[in-house]
């Protein structure tokens, strides 16, 4: 199946995201958001994002208003999926929310349609339950800013079929997106599941006193981030391995990551106390004082934006 036609449900800041990959990458958009008032808005962030892109040599400046014109903004949801191969939802995060429009999508879009949902936690086995498409509904998590970070983790529902999940894949990739497909539900996908691992430990090493926020941010980006752009961590341990690779590792230096473990930060909930220690810390931080919250989105995208062209993915 060609797809020509997007529709993007929702226009917040990863629904106005994947409307400005979309676009970007050629396809027409339908754009659909329950109130009328922030149609025009969102077209507006849309349109600075493109901007955006040609400032930063991604998109041809002279392509950025008919980008903008291939958009069409609505607040009738059937009249946002018509004609539409595939629907990207990103709407409130709640399991209620997402399950009454799934069911609404049904009545609307096509039946060969792909219903995607953006979700971070939920599973597409719930969302879909009382579709009638459940075959057709999986779920395809971007990585913010989706028009710039290349990863979308494809999980399936118990009831996607093997169909949806190659046409769903192909269609990322020939956005420029780095496709992974999680083999089975679970409270999150990979990367979220891993990154909310690493910003536990990093919340527990301000808590403990041990670092500033920007101290473990800076040795994030310099150290474990700066080497995560070429290598996971399966082959960053491999190679730490030395020539007996990760059999040499797990045997003669993996007792030392044990004793690592030991200390780490175990906690599944914070305290008034602690959330209230880690805003004024974050607070505190040279770039945030300095900075306006749109700027620094900028000034990350920015950075971002240049990655992007080093590692050819446009």
């Amino acid at each position: 199946m060609g797809i020509r036609k997007v529709a993007c449900i929702g226009g917040g800041l990863i629904g106005h995201g994947w409307a400005t990959l979309f676009v970007w990458k050629g396809h027409s958009v339908n754009l659909y958001r329950r109130n009328q008032d922030t149609l025009l808005p969102t077209l507006h962030r849309i349109g600075a994002n493109l901007e955006f892109l040609a400032q930063n040599g991604l998109l041809a400046t002279d392509e950025v208003e008919d980008r903008v014109r291939s958009i069409s903004a609505t607040s009738d949801l059937a009249e946002a999926v018509a004609g539409c191969e595939y629907v990207q939802e990103s709407v409130l995060e709640r399991l209620s929310v997402k399950v009454e429009l799934f069911n609404r999508l049904d009545t609307h879009a096509s039946p060969s349609a792909i219903l995607a949902s953006s979700t971070s936690t939920l599973a597409m086995t719930d969302i879909a339950r009382e579709t009638r498409r459940p075959e057709r509904c999986i779920v395809a998590h971007p990585w913010n800013p989706p028009y710039l970070v290349p990863l979308i983790e494809l999980v399936p529902g118990q009831g996607t079929s093997s169909e949806t999940i190659e046409e769903t894949r192909a269609f990322m990739q020939s956005l420029g997106k780095v496709p992974v497909i999680q083999k089975k539900e679970a409270v999150g996908a990979i990367a979220n599941r891993i990154t909310a691992a690493i910003f536990r430990e990093a919340i527990n090493i301000v808590l403990e006193g041990i670092a500033d926020p920007e101290e473990v941010d800076r040795a994030i980006t310099a150290g474990p981030g700066f080497r995560s752009a070429v290598l996971g961590p399966f082959l960053t341990y491999h190679l730490a391995g030395g020539e007996g690779g990760i059999a040499s590792y797990l045997q003669h230096i993996g007792p030392t990551m044990a004793e690592r473990w030991k200390t780490l930060g175990s906690f599944t909930s914070l305290s008034d106390r602690d959330r209230e220690q880690l805003v004024v810390s974050v607070e505190g931080m040279e770039p945030v004082r300095r900075m306006s919250m749109e700027e620094l989105v900028r000034w990350r995208d920015g950075r971002l934006a240049t990655l992007v062209k080093a590692r050819g993915l446009t």
